[in-house]
Formats: C-alpha cells, sequence, structure tokens
C-alpha cells in the first residue's frame, strides 16, 4: 500500500518565484516517487520469489539505489537503511495482498489546486531537500530575487544626503552707527578706486551701517553623494546653493524677480583609511579641525590635504587622542600677472599650513572632556607695498596686486599696496591714486579650544565650550615701521578728519569665546531641544576676518557681544530655530549691528 502525501499549491499568491520553487520540487518528488513505488512492487515480487510462489526478478529500486550511491547522492549507509525499510513494506505489501485492496489517499485533495504526491521516505527526502534547496538559492541569486528588498552590489556602496534651510532673517542698525565706512572688500572687487579728490569726486564703496532690513526670506540647499570604493576608500562631492562664491556663506536669498539661482561645487574630495584610526583627505572638504565659529565660519569648506588621526590609549581606553595635520592653498597668484607686458611674475601662494593636537576623556557616563590645541600659519598674507608703478604711462597693474586678499569680510587692518608715480605732466595733485588693499599683518594664530558634556540632576544635558586664539604676528609697532602705513580698521581717518596716527590707531590680536548649551546640542530626534547662550570678543587682527562667523556683527572681525538661541525638533531630522545675535564694535567709533534669525530646517 503506498501512501501519499498532499503538497497544496500556491494559487496566485507568492508570483512568479513561488511557482518556480513549486514545480522544481515537483518535478524531484514525483520522479523519485514513482521510481520507489515501482521499487516496492518489484521487491515484493523478488519476496514471493523466496517464497516460492514467484519466479525471482531483479530488483528496480535497489538498481536506483546503488546508482545513486555511485553518484554519490546516496552515502552507503543510507543505501542499507532504504533497502531495509523496503523490505519491510514489501512484506506489509504481500500481508495485505490477501485482503481487497481498497485505495487510501491520506489526505486526499479537497481545494482547487492540491497536488497528490506518492510518499517518499525520511532520508531521500532530506536529500531532496538539500539538493532542491541549493538548486533554488543558485537560481534566485542568478535572477536577483532571492532578497527582493534589495539591490546591486554598487547601490549599497552609495550614499546620497542632503539638507535644506529657510530662514527669516532681520539686521538691526544702532541710529547711532558711524557712516561712511569704506569698504575695502568691495574696492578690491571692483579692481581699485580713485581717492584723489582732484580726480574723482565719487566716495568711494561704503558699508550699510544706519538703515534696517527686514524680511530677508532665503534659502540653503546641499546635496551631497558619498561613493564607498574599497573598505577604505571613499570619495564625495557636494552641491550648494549660495548667492555667489563667498567662502564662508551658503545662504541664497530670495526674490531678484523670480530669477533662478546658482549652484556651486561645495565639495569634492577622495579620503583614504589605511587604518580603522588614520585617514588622509585630498580635495575640498569639511573644516578638519576640533574648533568654533570664532575662528572659522560653520559653512567654510577647505581646500587642500588634511590628515586625521584618532586612537584610544591601551592603557587607558576612556582616553583618546586625535589630531590633525593639514595643508592648505588659499591663494594663487595670477599666471599672466602683469597682462599688460611679457615678463611674467612668479608664482606666490598664499598657504595654510596647521596642525592641532588633542585628547578626549570619557571621566563617566554622564562627563566628557575634550580638548586641544592648535596652530594656523597663514603664510604670506601681509602686503607690500609696490615698486613706483607709473599708471600715468598706460600700466594696468602694479607689481604687488596680487597681494590684495581674494576675499575680505571687515575688521582687519589694511594697508595700501600701490606706490603710484606722479604724472610730472599733470598739475600738482593731478594725478589719479587708483588704489587696492592688503592686509597689514600675517596672521600666525595658537587656538586652545575645551569642551565639557555633563548632566544636570542626571537629566538635562549640558555643553560647556571655551575657546582663546592669539595671533602671534600681531606688532603694531612693527606695522607702522613698514613702507606703507596701515589704513586703520574702521576708516582711513581718526575723529578729527586727519590721517591716523600711530596714537590713534587701536587694534589687538586676541579673541575668545565661551557658550552653554542646555539640551540635546542635535536635534535630530522629535521632541529633543537646546537652548544655548554665547558671548563672542573678537579683536580686529586676532583672525582673519575673510573666514570667521558671517552672521555675528554681519562678519568679520572686531567685534563683541552675545547669542541667544533655541532648536526644537518638530520631527526626526526636521527642526525649528530661532537665533539673536547682538554685536558691537571692539575699538573705534559705534557700530552695533543685531541680527535675529527664524529657520525651518531639514535633512535626509
Amino acid at each position: 500500500m503506498i501512501q501519499k502525501m498532499v503538497l497544496r499549491g500556491g494559487g496566485q499568491h507568492g508570483g512568479g518565484q513561488s511557482m518556480r520553487r513549486t514545480r522544481i520540487s515537483f518535478a524531484v518528488l514525483a520522479a523519485l516517487g514513482m521510481a520507489l513505488t515501482t521499487g516496492v512492487h518489484a521487491q515484493s515480487l523478488e519476496t514471493q520469489a523466496a517464497m516460492g510462489t514467484a519466479a525471482p526478478t531483479e530488483s528496480t529500486v535497489i538498481n536506483l539505489i546503488n546508482l545513486l550511491v555511485k553518484r554519490g547522492v546516496l552515502t552507503q549507509q543510507n543505501a542499507n537503511d532504504l533497502v531495509s525499510q523496503a523490505q519491510a513494506e514489501a512484506a506489509q505489501a504481500k500481508a495485505a495482498a490477501a485482503r481487497p485492496a481498497v485505495p487510501v489517499v491520506a489526505n486526499a485533495p479537497t481545494q482547487p489546486g492540491d497536488v497528490a504526491v506518492p510518499y517518499v521516505p525520511q532520508v531521500v527526502r532530506d536529500q531532496i531537500r538539500d539538493q532542491v534547496k541549493q538548486e533554488v538559492v543558485a537560481q534566485a541569486k542568478a535572477e536577483n530575487w532571492a532578497q527582493p528588498n534589495t539591490f546591486p552590489d554598487w547601490v549599497s556602496r552609495i550614499k546620497i544626503d542632503g539638507d535644506m534651510r529657510i530662514r527669516d532673517e532681520f539686521h538691526f542698525f544702532s541710529p547711532r552707527n558711524v557712516t561712511g565706512l569704506t569698504d575695502f572688500a568691495q574696492i578690491n572687487r571692483n579692481g581699485g578706486f580713485d581717492f584723489n579728490p582732484n580726480t574723482n569726486n565719487a566716495l568711494p564703496p561704503t558699508l550699510n551701517t544706519t538703515q534696517d532690513r527686514s524680511n530677508l526670506f532665503s534659502v540653503r540647499a546641499r546635496l551631497g553623494v558619498t561613493a564607498q570604493i574599497t573598505d577604505n576608500l571613499q570619495t564625495g562631492i557636494q552641491l550648494a546653493s549660495g548667492n555667489d562664491d563667498d567662502p564662508v556663506s551658503t545662504t541664497q536669498l530670495l526674490g531678484g524677480g523670480f530669477d533662478k539661482k546658482d549652484i556651486w561645487l561645495n565639495k569634492a574630495y577622495v579620503k583614504y583609511s589605511p587604518t580603522s584610526w588614520v585617514s588622509i583627505t585630498a580635495g575640498r572638504f569639511d573644516n578638519p579641525f576640533f574648533s568654533s565659529d570664532l575662528l572659522f565660519d560653520p559653512d567654510l569648506e577647505f581646500d587642500g590635504f588634511a590628515a586625521n588621526f584618532s586612537h584610544a590609549l591601551p592603557a587607558a581606553p576612556d582616553i583618546t587622542l586625535f589630531g590633525t595635520l593639514g595643508a592648505f592653498p588659499v591663494q594663487y597668484s595670477d599666471d599672466n600677472f602683469p597682462s599688460n607686458s611679457i615678463d611674467k611674475a612668479g608664482s606666490d601662494t598664499k598657504w595654510l599650513f596647521a596642525g592641532q593636537f588633542g585628547a578626549e576623556w570619557k571621566i563617566n557616563e554622564q562627563n566628557r572632556l575634550k580638548g586641544a590645541i592648535a596652530y594656523y600659519d597663514f603664510q604670506n598674507s601681509r602686503g607690500e607695498l609696490s615698486s613706483p608703478c607709473a599708471l600715468f604711462l598706460g600700466a594696468t597693474s602694479c607689481s604687488t596686486d596680487n597681494d590684495a586678499p581674494a576675499n575680505m569680510q571687515k575688521g582687519n587692518t589694511v594697508i595700501a599696496l600701490r606706490n603710484i608715480v606722479q604724472d610730472p605732466n599733470a598739475t600738482p595733485g593731478g594725478t589719479p591714486d587708483t588704489q587696492l588693499f592688503g592686509l597689514a599683518y600675517n596672521y600666525r594664530l595658537f587656538d586652545a579650544k575645551l569642551e565639557w558634556d555633563t548632566k544636570l540632576m542626571d537629566r538635562y544635558k549640558l555643553r560647556l565650550d571655551g575657546e582663546f586664539v592669539r595671533n602671534l604676528s600681531y606688532d603694531a609697532n612693527k606695522a607702522f615701521q613698514a613702507t606703507s602705513t596701515p589704513v586703520n580698521n574702521f576708516n582711513n581717518a581718526n575723529s578729527s578728519g586727519t590721517t591716523v596716527t600711530q596714537a590713534d590707531y587701536r587694534s589687538g590680536g586676541n579673541g575668545f569665546m565661551f557658550k552653554a548649551t542646555l539640551g540635546e546640542p542635535d536635534t535630530y530626534e522629535k521632541g529633543q531641544w537646546n537652548f544655548s547662550i554665547a558671548y563672542k570678543y573678537l579683536q580686529p587682527d586676532a583672525v582673519l576676518d575673510a573666514f570667521t562667523d558671517s552672521d555675528f556683527h554681519l562678519g568679520g572681525t572686531n567685534a563683541k557681544g552675545y547669542v541667544l538661541g533655541a532648536q526644537y525638533a518638530v520631527a526626526r531630522d526636521a527642526w525649528l530655530s530661532a537665533r539673536y545675535l547682538s554685536a558691537r564694535e571692539v575699538y573705534g567709533p559705534p557700530l552695533s549691528i543685531d541680527v535675529l534669525q527664524l529657520e525651518l530646517n531639514a535633512r535626509f
């Protein structure tokens, strides 16, 4: 008597993948089932022959089992077990032969799609299962339906990220502010300005210091792609919005007649990590140093090379040492300078060489301390007075025009770069004085930063930040001993309207910052929040004004004041924020600027 099992068909549930697997299983099961059924019948004949009731015959099932052993499908032990089982079933069949045969089907089909399969011994079923599993998995991998929610390998190595910020901004100026402050950055962008009142009656470009600005509606959009080339090699690019190629802002002011907005290449880098604790990055990338906006605006990207390391001490795993070394070309000289001469100037690159070393100490579950010292050397940043320059003869440039910084905000002390020769054929004082401006100092910065994370009442996170910076190259005496007299950072005349002398001159090379943040420093999960308060003090020549915070005092140096901020996450990776920045001058005539920013931020 041959028992049968019922396998229920999948109907239309499961799709093409389920049908493929069912066809493979049924084919193998049916073939072996038919062979075993025939084999059992043949074995019963052999048994009858042994008893003298039938002639001897060759057992088909034994031949099949022997063939499977030779092919390596079955072991000899499994084959012996099958033969013993077949003989036992043959004996049962002989005993049942005396009774009327009544076909019995276990679990007969009762639904459309049910299939009756002859009974197969367990050992054979195990072999079938393993074989079918291998075949199905191989086919599934080949056709990419083994894991339908995955993608090709290259997709798993690509990461896309981005963020969006919508901002409403207000600028508030004190009515007591000084007017007529010269915009030296705009003068350099325009290619110079003639300061001789005998040849030019126009005023030089000046800064707005008294007229408020309301509802400056803007956006910031950034989209990046990171590719993991190998386990230790990564590359990435990022596009970002921005009014222009200003290095410290990716904010795009809306309006302008609904014109389309510009997109800039914000990052492009390759990162190599030979070990888990060392990485080398080249190209244009995020600030690699542990620092605050006292020195560098949060949107500032670095061009060049940086090597970072971070490694826990073997004897004290709660202490991690870290550091950064970097070389960054800040500004190249013009390849074709001077453009109207066959004799070209040699290469003169302004570099930033920097190094930082620090440690992070996880004191316990509630306290973490992180600190570092750094040295930033902005080489060749100081401008020099040119050789005698006869612009009246048709020259379009002077020998040190390349010393004019590519980017400036406001605050640093500057000097006039051109030594203009008077036209002997013009009336006295009748030669145009078209000037460009360079920096009066080099900037070699010593910086120290400390950050402490703790908890109040075992519940509220608190972060305390402090930073101090000193320009080691600041020396007012040396500046006034130079060929070109410094122009005061706030104007080129004192309160009496005369040229600034060293006695009138006020500047300095120090800066510091304190900040306290209550709550989550980063509000990325719904319901997270923080409040912060900071105080900043930055003397005119403490740092390069080109790269510092573009929001505090509307950019630059020679500023002191406080910043109040609050953030609340309205959803995961989406948060509202508000900041109020109140700043005034450190030295010079009054210049108070308050800024209010209301923002909606989202990232992905």
